[in-house]
């Protein structure tokens, strides 16, 4: 071989030498994942000596305006009472029924001033001949109550009467007496009650001759 072929071989082969020696570029690698790493921010503290300022209480509401003052019922002096009695006598030889309505008034419970009308029929079985009267009146009365329930009776009355013998009238008497006693009331519902009570005549004239007791049951209403 001639020298002019062996030194071209030669640079033919330098120069393949020289590419697979140079280094190639690399290659594209895939994305990249990227970790973020966030931290909150630090919080400010108060500069050291000066405590926190506390937040200020509510406003209170302000005071409910007081209520007006109720004033209080007066309780009433007493009480306006309405009834009716009837009256029943006995003594030996008589007898003697009656009607009487009436109105008072109580005062504090205690003491009870009224008013009656009455009208009785009178029976006296004497030996020879019986007698009847037939008698009007009126009387004041005032009732005291100890207790709640018993009280004490003194009542004034004025009477008209006139009798009748054997079928003769005899003219008309006027008359006046006071009878003593007491009893009891007892209170049925609201409002009523029933009064029974027993009284004494403390004169003596042709109406009353002796002082037989009379018994009068009645009731009534309180308003």
């Amino acid at each position: 071989m001639s020298q002019l072929s062996w030194v071209c071989l030669r640079l033919a082969a330098v120069g393949v030498l020289v590419v697979f020696t140079t280094p190639r570029p690399a290659l594209a690698q895939g994305p990249t994942e990227i970790e973020v790493i966030s931290e909150p921010p630090p919080q400010a503290e108060p500069p050291p000596g000066e405590p926190a300022t506390p937040d200020p209480p509510p406003a209170e509401p302000p005071p409910a305006p007081p209520l007006p003052e109720v004033d209080k019922p007066k309780e009433p002096l007493g009480h306006l009472r309405v009834g009716g009695g009837i009256g029943l006598g006995f003594a030996s030889d008589l007898i003697t029924v009656g009607v009487s309505p009436q109105v008072s008034y109580i005062f504090k419970r205690i003491v009870e001033p009224g008013v009656s009308i009455r009208y009785t029929y009178t029976r006296d079985n004497a030996p020879l001949q019986s007698i009847t009267w037939h008698t009007y009146g009126s009387s004041l009365f005032v009732r005291v109550f100890p207790i709640q329930q018993l009280f004490i009776l003194v009542e004034g009355e004025v009477i008209n009467t006139g009798s009748k013998q054997g079928g003769i009238r005899f003219p008309r008497e006027t008359y006046g007496n006071l009878l003593l006693g007491g009893g009891f009331v007892v209170g049925v519902s609201k409002g009523v009650f029933v009064a029974t009570s027993l009284k004494v005549p403390v004169l003596r004239n042709p109406f009353y001759p002796t002082a037989f007791p009379i018994i009068s049951v009645g009731a009534g209403y309180g308003f």
